[in-house]
């Protein structure tokens, strides 16, 4: 029998029990849209938290801020702790060897105007000026701020890239001014945008850095003045020469500043490449709960294809009958049937591929996850259609083409 043949009789044998052979699908499609569904979460959540790493910086660590309340509080004011400060910036840099660059930061909570406008959602930062290079990220428009901007506490300003566009749209923002609390700025450069993603797989929660407005960090301190704590920092970010020194100093840091602060536990060393293999090992404990999940439901598919399967051979016992009185061999036959049970759970994963790739964009769209929906979560899930319908169609079809052609004709 050609395959041909073969393949137009399987089709016209699947047809005949339309609604059978749907349900035969089912555990099909849904084992194959939980995978594509699952790998796509995971494949988008790892570019995520590469974006992520890649902002942050793999050779940097960053020293955060911890606001204490309670018992912790008056723990650390015990201990005779400031919290993070700029003092902290100063003996990092004094005592830490193999640094390229430390920057200070300050996140304020100021109005912003400009041309008689307020913006909305606007993140006022003072930084150092080594900030641009410890991010790797320069200004597409002007320049950064200086040594000097920070020395003197100038009343200057560089623009992330939505809020130039918000305030100045087309026009050159240099040299324009922007008022920040009661004073006024001069902007001496604009950020070119970065993509910052928001959503659910986030490895950290990151600000929107397009809507940043740096200023220097002395001015921060000196113009907005805490008076609890006038030298309070809210980051400490340092940038590390080599990567495989970035532990070793991460420990040092804590040391130097663990005596610092008295033992008070009110700031944290963090490590991006450690975020990173967290948010990993997080990844892995979720792409085994959801791959599980996904292979029951392909071996309640396989289970179902083998006993409808059994129960089409023995329906058309007399048929395979006939067929073998007409010369065909028993290869013949265990390939008609074989062939059947594949187009059944291709056409399962078919359907399925199409089912996952609506359930990664629907996740997208509602719980506003990342999902990238990759060629190779494709080509794997049509290999496990293609094998269910091998592994779950072998045992009917060699039933099938076993049967002896002379019971198989006598048989009501």
């Amino acid at each position: 029998m050609e395959l041909r043949e073969m393949i137009l009789i399987g089709v016209k044998n699947l047809f005949l029990h339309k609604l059978r052979t749907l349900l035969t699908m089912l555990g099909v499609i849904f084992g194959v849209g939980a995978v594509i569904a699952m790998m796509s979460i995971g494949e988008g959540a790892r570019r995520k938290s590469l974006e992520q790493i890649r902002l942050l910086g793999t050779n940097n660590i960053r020293i955060q801020q911890i606001e204490l309340d309670g018992d912790e509080a008056v723990d650390a004011e015990f201990r005779n702790s400031m919290g993070l400060t700029w003092q902290d910036a100063q003996s990092l840099r004094q005592k830490l060897v193999g640094v390229l660059a430390i920057s200070e930061m300050r996140f304020l909570d100021q109005v912003v105007m400009a041309r008689g406008e307020v913006p909305k959602g606007i993140n006022v930062v003072g930084v150092s000026d080594t900030y641009d290079n410890l991010t790797n990220t320069h200004p597409s428009d002007g320049r950064f701020l200086s040594w000097l901007d920070n020395r003197h506490a100038a009343r200057v300003c560089v623009l992330g890239n939505e809020i130039k566009r918000e305030i100045f749209g087309v026009q050159s923002a240099v040299n324009q001014t922007v008022r920040i609390g009661e004073d006024r700025y001069t902007v001496i450069g604009v950020m070119p945008r970065k993509n910052v993603s928001k959503g659910g797989s986030s490895v950290i929660e990151m600000r929107n850095i397009n809507r940043d407005i740096y200023i220097p960090i002395v001015t921060a301190l000196k113009r907005f003045t805490d008076a609890d704590y006038p030298n309070r920092l809210d980051e400490i970010a340092v940038q590390v020469e080599f990567s495989k020194d970035v532990r070793p100093l991460s420990k040092l840091i804590q040391r130097i500043l663990d005596r610092r602060h008295n033992g008070a536990k009110d700031f944290e060393v963090i490590i991006p490449d450690e975020l990173l293999a967290q948010s990993q090992r997080t990844q892995r404990i979720f792409n085994v709960v959801m791959g599980s999940i996904a292979a029951l439901s392909l071996l309640v598919g396989g289970i179902g294809i083998m006993n409808i399967m059994l129960a089409s051979v023995t329906e058309r016992t007399k048929e395979i009958g006939i067929r073998r009185a007409l010369g065909a061999s028993e290869r013949d036959i265990l390939g008609q049937f074989l062939n059947e049970t594949l187009l059944i759970s291709i056409s399962g994963g078919v359907i399925g591929i199409l089912v996952g790739s609506g359930m990664a964009l629907a996740i997208n769209v509602f719980a506003k996850w990342d999902t990238v929906v990759s060629p190779m979560s494709i080509f794997i899930s049509f290999g496990i259609s293609a094998t269910i319908g091998v592994i779950f169609g072998m045992y009917p079809a060699q039933q099938a083409a076993k049967k002896d052609p002379v019971d198989a004709l006598r048989y009501e």
